[in-house]
């Protein structure tokens, strides 16, 4: 939960200027880490890391549901955290990944919604307070009361919503 509040107030310091220093959609996750350094200051040397690593990263069953969409990944340093993950997923599965994790809901394997926080083919795995550098909860169960983001979903039935659940607005 700190590393939102440290990505927010890391963020609003070093400005909109930034923003435009790095991008993350250039489909690697050494991209992602120069748009996070951008943005926060931190993240100053991403560690690629196998597809093997990503699978202890995450868990065995969160593996099994994202790696055969996950393009590269790399980690990085965002105090107080020693691994924040940097995910880029393969652009023309990003749907087919949707689908899978609605399956994965319906079979009871899995149960809520993705645990990363979205841009434009790629996450990151902190998800408390990245909404406010501008990326997206991927929801593909029904949340009450959640406003649903402008841009339309790739997946019937999940939608990119700008506030994790379980927060006030």
């Amino acid at each position: 939960m700190r590393l939102g509040l440290i990505l927010v107030i890391t963020a609003l310091v070093v400005g909109t200027t930034a923003c435009g220093a790095a991008d993350p959609t250039t489909g690697s996750a050494a991209g992602v880490g120069a748009w996070v350094r951008a943005k926060t200051g931190e993240c100053a040397s991403p560690k690629a890391a196998t597809i093997e690593e990503f699978a202890e990263f995450v868990g065995p069953l969160r593996a099994k549901l994202y790696a055969p969409y996950v393009s590269e990944w790399a980690t990085c340093e965002v105090a107080p955290y020693e691994k924040l993950g940097l995910v880029v997923f393969q652009p023309d599965r990003l749907a087919a990944f949707q689908e899978g994790w609605k399956a994965s809901v319906a079979a009871g394997e899995v149960r809520g919604d993705p645990d990363f926080a979205f841009g434009k083919g790629f996450a990151l795995s902190a998800t408390t307070g990245l909404e406010r550098l501008g990326l997206k909860y991927l929801r593909c169960t029904p949340v009450d009361g959640t406003e649903l983001s402008p841009e339309p979903a790739e997946a019937p039935g999940c939608v990119y919503t700008a506030m994790p659940r379980g927060h006030d607005h």
